[in-house]
């Protein structure tokens, strides 16, 4: 019933849930106090008997109030720093998990599952921590105190009480499986809601443009339905299992109360002793009926963890060295193969170089493996071992971040963040100078239009969506440009853009070329003709390569790909003059 796997999470937790465990006894201690002073009280009213003296008595019941109330206002507070703490490490551990796996975590969860394991998830185990686990010690250290308090009372109540308390908790063990079970599918179909609702989100514009929202709409109900199934099961089994838990509570607490009476009647306990043990009996259960009420919350929140757990404690299969990537160097292919994660053969006996001071352009029709094969020069895929060599090195000797931060890869749609233009670029660079901001902000043409505004502070929303596309583009090839890569990776960073903002970033491209090694891969293949080498793929496979040129006399699928291209942007202007 304690998920030993969650305390590598919890540092400073589990001195907090032993300050609260403790302020908890202390509590208790103040409530045994309470019952034998008020049975003294009611001694003195009911039986004219004198225990202890009255005013001795009052005020004994009034500190054991005072410090059952500071003991809650006490207790609460470390059961908010246990669920601080372990909101926090969690939250860290995914985020850093994930930051160490770059894009290879889409290989185990899906974005939208990363941020619901990361928000939700974690909030679910807010009652495992913050209460069932505080609640889980002290149910039986107060069991073992409260023998201790009884025993020299009567060790007939004191044995009875201690044997029927703990079969609250053995009966949770038992039903610990079906538990599992059954919070497992409740958590599986909570997700899934959760997934196609922020898919849905997401995806809206393209949802009412194609007027599928309709169909998502019912979709989204009938998952819905299908959760609320799950959750109608789990609050059944919830209902049903806490009235047997009420069963064994009220007929221990009876049982108790007969031994008691019948222990009172032999003459082997005083009428006062009785009195206090009857209020005591009380304290011997209600800890186990509140573990019962938490143990169903918190085995959601366990439920939720295990796939939390499993990503975290994924295995990254993969050993760097310690080698520095060398400058300046080229990155040779060698007789490689790359598989996907369903088995499928995407890129197949590849021989390969990419040569520093020269622009090499990968092209091919869609699916024939460019942008998978970017992926997996820039380590965004993982890559096969003894297949790829920056300069002499290969990839699995060098030290780990050393490969992201020599290569980038730039896309159509690069992400720009809500915030200023400043806070944009200096994630590519944190040590950029305002004036080295500029001056790449002149050499992509946008320094102009942000000059007018307030310049390095001009506010941009997310996504760049105040900002046309060419212009989003741009900024986000000037925040590459000043994180100053060995290795530049341009993979249809032209698609969607205005022809100004594609002839400068074509510029930009071919100036970049001089001095680094540069990858480009377009559909346009008029935008390839100047490249120093290009590689024609088809279905995973190299099968021309050359300069253009060169390929064009070859008269083979290159010049096809190329002739045809020309013919469609022929027809396309014919087509405009006509209009």
């Amino acid at each position: 019933m304690v998920e030993k796997a969650l305390f590598q999470f919890c540092g400073n937790t589990r001195k907090y849930i032993g300050q609260a465990v403790f302020i908890n006894c202390i509590r208790l201690l103040a409530n045994i106090l309470f019952s034998f002073m008020f049975a003294s009280v009611l001694s003195y009213f009911i039986l004219n008997k004198y225990i202890f003296d009255l005013k001795l008595s009052f005020g004994l019941i009034l500190l054991s109030l005072i410090v059952r109330q500071v003991c809650i206002r006490l207790a609460s507070q470390k059961n908010s720093l246990v669920i601080h703490e372990v909101k926090h490490n969690l939250r860290k551990a995914i985020y850093e998990k994930v930051l160490s796996m770059g894009t290879l975590y889409q290989e185990k969860l899906t974005t939208q599952e990363i941020v619901h394991l990361g928000v939700e998830g974690v909030e679910q185990l807010e009652n495992y921590f913050g209460a069932y686990l505080t609640q889980f010690y002290y149910s039986f250290i107060s069991t073992f105190i409260l023998f201790l308090v009884i025993a020299p009372i009567n060790i007939w109540v004191a044995v009875v009480l201690l044997v029927l308390a703990p079969m609250i908790p053995l009966f949770l063990l038992l039903i610990l499986k079906i538990v599992k079970g059954v919070q497992k599918k409740y958590w599986s179909k909570y997700a899934d809601v959760g997934n196609l609702f922020l898919d849905s989100l997401q995806g809206l514009t393209t949802l009412k443009v194609f007027k599928a929202d309709g169909y998502r709409a019912k979709e989204l109900d009938e998952m819905a339905e299908g959760f609320r199934k799950e959750t109608m099961k789990v609050l059944s089994m919830q209902l049903n299992s806490i009235m047997i838990i009420d069963w064994i509570a009220y007929g221990g607490a009876a049982a108790g109360v007969i031994v008691a009476l019948n222990q009172f009647v032999t003459g082997n306990i005083s009428d006062y002793q009785l009195i206090a043990i009857f209020l005591l009996i009380a304290d011997f259960f209600v800890p186990m009926r509140t573990l019962t009420a938490l143990f169903h919350i918190a085995m959601t929140g366990v439920t939720a963890s295990e796939k939390m757990l499993e990503f975290l404690n994924e295995s990254e299969d993969v050993e760097y060295g310690e080698e520095v990537y060398e400058k300046n160097s080229d990155i040779v292919i060698r007789d490689m193969d790359y598989f996907y994660q369903d088995g499928t053969h995407a890129l197949k006996n590849l021989n390969m170089k990419f040569l520093s001071g020269e622009m090499t352009a990968l092209v091919g029709p869609s699916g024939c493996g460019k942008s998978t094969l970017a992926s997996v020069i820039a380590s965004e895929y993982r890559q096969p071992k003894n297949s790829i060599y920056y300069g002499s090195k290969e990839v699995f000797s060098l030290a780990k971040g050393e490969i992201s931060k020599n290569i980038i890869r730039i896309t159509h749609d690069g992400h720009i963040f809500q915030g200023t233009v400043r806070s944009n670029l200096i994630l590519g660079n944190d040590k950029a100078t305002e004036k080295e901001m500029i001056e790449v902000l002149e050499k992509v043409s946008l320094w102009e239009v942000f000059s007018k505004l307030d310049g390095l502070d001009t506010e941009v929303l997310s996504q760049g969506k105040n900002l046309s596309g060419g212009q989003a583009q741009r900024l986000s090839l000037a925040r590459a440009l000043l994180h100053d890569a060995q290795v530049y990776i341009f993979d249809e960073a032209t698609s969607n853009i205005d022809v100004e903002s594609e002839e400068v970033i074509i510029k930009i491209i071919e100036e970049i070329s001089k001095k680094k090694t540069v990858i480009y891969i377009s559909h346009r293949l008029q935008s390839v003709v100047n490249a120093d080498n290009i590689y024609v793929l088809k279905k995973g496979e190299i099968v021309e390569s050359g300069k253009h040129d060169e390929l064009m006399k070859l008269k083979g699928h290159y010049e096809s790909l190329f002739s045809r291209q020309e013919e469609l942007e022929s027809y396309r202007k014919r087509g405009g003059l006509d209009e």
